[in-house]
């Protein structure tokens, strides 16, 4: 018999009221609305959360290992201030004020918001005979503001002999909307209180092959189904801006291949490829925005006492566009990551790295109507770092 607890409390503040955000250029006209000064918000949020959790394990039984579950999440937005020179009319068209000021008591960014979760998981890992074990768990959570709902999950381990293993998986998941995405009064996003949360329901097998004494290969097909996608969409009104919305569903399938080598005891060498195709429902499109394949390699490298070298590259490729984004295509891209380390005594442990070494350009891809420009990421940056074991 094992029991655990767990406790964590954290306070997170964001704060904008000294420079503001500045939404539209100046001279922005929005319908009849013309901002001289552009538009101007500051939103300003104060957010605690504490979390409880308590968990116990029972092996007693032959063949079965139970765990069983409980939790408490209190997520409190207690406190929020927002400023700007603009109201959002009952049309959802922005109405300049003037002079930027608060609003905190007449149309905050968003209100202050409370939720809290409870929630209840069961799971028994059962032999059922030699070499099949059974996975089985269920977790039932209940929100304050969104209802209830219960996920299931099942896995299915199969040693299928002495150096291949073999798993099939099946799984529910559900993701409740945040704060942001059912409460905010934003001219560009604005929150659905109406709005339901995501459905996900997953299939996967997997295949662990020590190919060799120095060689490892693993394998992962899969396939997800998402139902009631939680996505920004454009007002009917022009210039309204965007809602949160449940936007249909998405289907998609891929698989992954690894290989572990450990040419000796200085060098291991890693290598992954990955592929997935996710299709829009609606559209029959690809959903685009993240990679159809995605190439990995790493090369960790003893060449000294106490010395270590690594050296990983990545290759992102085929990053489309959804159906309606008449952008220009997402560019693929490479880039290459290098760290030393050493370690200085028995109590100091030294590190300095590269990323992107070559100053790879890279942009991560955005709905067209939140950033449309896309995120640059960064271009070649060093780190260093120093820690001490006590």
């Amino acid at each position: 018999l094992g029991v655990g607890v767990m406790a964590s409390y954290l306070c997170y503040d964001e704060r904008t009221d000294e420079t503001n955000l500045l939404l539209n250029p100046p001279g922005t006209r929005i319908g009849p609305s013309y901002f001289p000064d552009g538009m101007i918000g500051g939103p300003n949020r104060w957010e605690r959360s504490l979390r409880l959790s308590a968990f116990a394990t029972y092996s007693g039984f032959k063949g079965h290992n139970l765990r069983v579950g409980a939790g408490h999440d209190d997520l409190d937005l207690y406190k929020t201030r927002t400023y700007k020179n603009f109201l959002v009319a009952p049309s959802g068209l922005p109405v300049p004020t003037g002079p930027v000021q608060e609003y905190s008591d007449i149309q905050p960014a968003i209100s202050p918001q409370q939720r809290q979760n409870n929630y209840l998981y069961a799971q028994d890992e059962w032999n059922v005979v030699q070499d099949w074990t059974l996975t089985a768990g269920v977790r039932h959570d209940n929100y304050s503001d969104f209802g209830g709902t219960t996920n299931p999950r099942l896995a299915l381990v199969w040693d299928t002999s002495l150096d291949l293993t073999t798993k099939l998986l099946w799984s529910k998941a559900f993701r409740a909307p945040a704060f942001a995405e059912a409460y905010a009064i934003n001219p560009a996003q604005s929150g659905n209180p109406d709005i339901k949360p995501e459905r996900l329901s997953s299939r996967e097998i997997a295949f662990n092959w020590q190919a060799r004494k120095d060689t490892q290969v693993n394998l992962n097909l899969f396939r997800y189904d998402m139902d009631d996608i939680i996505r920004v969409v454009a007002n009917p009104t022009p210039g309204t801006g965007n809602t949160w919305q449940n936007t249909g569903s998405q289907r998609g399938t891929g698989g992954e291949l690894e290989a572990v080598w450990d040419h000796s005891h200085a060098l291991r060498v890693t290598g992954n490829y990955a592929y997935q195709r996710a299709v829009d429902q609606t559209s029959n499109q690809d959903a685009g925005y993240g990679p159809q394949s995605h190439i990995y390699m790493r090369a960790d490298w003893r060449f000294a006492s106490g010395w270590q070298a690594s050296l990983q590259g990545n290759r992102v490729l085929n990053r489309e566009r959804a159906a309606g984004d008449s952008r220009e295509p997402v560019p693929d891209y490479n880039s290459v990551d290098l760290t030393l380390r050493t370690n200085l005594g028995k109590h100091w442990e030294l590190a300095g790295s590269v990323r992107n070494l070559f100053d790879a350009r890279i942009i991560e891809p955005t709905l067209p109507n939140t950033v449309p420009t896309d995120l640059p990421q960064a271009g070649r940056s060093w780190y260093l770092q120093a820690m001490y074991k006590l």
